[in-house]
């Protein structure tokens, strides 16, 4: 079966792809993710490139949002053993369980590993000591991280506002007009330029609650690489969020 590999642009930078067809496919496009994660497109036999292209192009929405369900479908759920790489701030680290007579579980990261020590090392006691220590660190971070960008924010320097954090699958982050900003605790696995994305947009949201041209005016002026760390959670946030 032939293959051809294509790039389209978009305004979220280049999608890659490849077309494929099938006589079994007649109407529509269908699409597919490979082996290795990349997009295919399956057009009917005698559909030219340029015509999926532009079927693609006005359906940028829908491609994404299908790119964003199966990849986050293909990650496995973790076994929280010894030896499993689990990510910290954008990078994989290696985990260290030891099983010792101890009340309660404590979580150390050291040495470029993350070490659990806990009396029952069970995945699921492993894996609340793990929920634990990303929540804490994530509310020294993200708090870290929101009060050095909102000092660079006319509108939201001199606001009070109250950052609440929870642990979600679908969302990075949401901003009410009161003030309350809730972040995702997952995010502290992704790197932190993408934790600052996701602060900005909501920043932007204090000012303009909705997605229209005003928001990504203020968006573009407070954080211009934005496009690129929203296709990269996009792409990547079944590693961040799974467990």
């Amino acid at each position: 079966m032939k293959r051809r590999a294509q790039t389209l642009s978009t305004p979220e930078g280049g999608l890659d792809f490849t077309i494929v067809h099938r006589s079994r496919v007649k109407r529509r496009l269908h699409l597919e993710l490979d082996d290795a994660g990349a997009l295919v497109v399956v057009a009917p036999r005698d559909w030219p490139d340029f015509y999926t292209r532009r079927l693609l192009r006005r359906n940028l929405a829908h491609v994404h949002r299908f790119l964003r369900r199966a990849r986050n479908r293909q990650w496995p759920a973790l076994d929280y053993v010894s030896g499993e790489l689990h990510l910290v701030e954008g990078r994989e680290f290696p985990l260290r369980v030891i099983e010792e007579q101890r009340r309660g579980a404590r979580v150390r990261f050291a040495d470029e590993e993350l070490v659990v020590r806990l009396a029952q090392a069970s995945p699921e006691r492993v894996r609340a000591a793990l929920r634990r220590w990303y929540r804490e660190r994530a509310a020294r971070l993200f708090r870290q991280r929101l009060d050095t960008m909102r000092a660079g924010v006319d509108w939201a320097r001199d606001r009070d506002l109250d950052l609440q954090l929870r642990r979600m699958t679908r969302t990075w982050g949401t901003c009410r007009s009161n003030g309350v900003i809730r972040l995702n605790t997952h995010l502290v696995k992704a790197p932190v330029d993408c934790i600052d994305y996701v602060i900005s947009h909501e920043l932007c949201h204090l000012e303009e609650m909705n997605h229209g041209p005003r928001f990504y005016e203020l968006q573009e002026r407070l954080w211009p690489q934005w496009r690129s760390y929203r296709r990269h959670l996009r792409d990547h946030g079944g590693r961040y969020t799974r467990e």
